[in-house]
């Protein structure tokens, strides 16, 4: 099989690191570094998925002594654009790029529950073999 028509959840990484909206950055920066992740999901009280605060994004946002004042919220750097398990790896590179994003949700239709994350390196690394 050609490596650009395998499905997304052939190289997604399962679950998602979740935060709420009211977490403050301190509190994201906690959970990106025990998580060992570059990205955290952002959620509304009601489970909507807001965004992405990136590791990039963090750093761009405010001087670390100013995060415990600053909340999740406010430091989204990117939506958060979801995919379907059964899409083609080409579906999710074109979604990215489209969209200029590094990580995609993996949402099963009609679900507000990420399955899991495709990120940029988890395409180039499957592309590259």
């Amino acid at each position: 099989m050609k490596q650009s028509l395998q499905c997304v959840a052939d190289v997604m990484r399962p679950g998602v690191v979740v935060v709420s909206r009211s977490t403050t950055l301190d509190g994201v920066a906690r959970v990106m570094r025990e998580h060992h992740v570059h990205g955290v999901l952002v959620t509304a009280d009601d489970g909507e998925l807001l965004g992405w605060v990136t590791a990039r994004g963090l750093l761009r946002h405010s001087e670390p002594a100013e995060w415990r004042r600053s909340a999740a919220h406010d430091a989204i750097s990117e939506p958060c654009i979801g995919v379907v398990p059964s899409a083609t790896v080409a579906d999710a590179r074109d979604a990215m790029l489209t969209a200029d994003v590094s990580r995609l949700a993996v949402l099963r239709p009609g679900s507000r529950v990420p399955d899991g994350v495709v990120a940029e390196i988890d395409l180039v690394g499957h592309l590259s073999r």
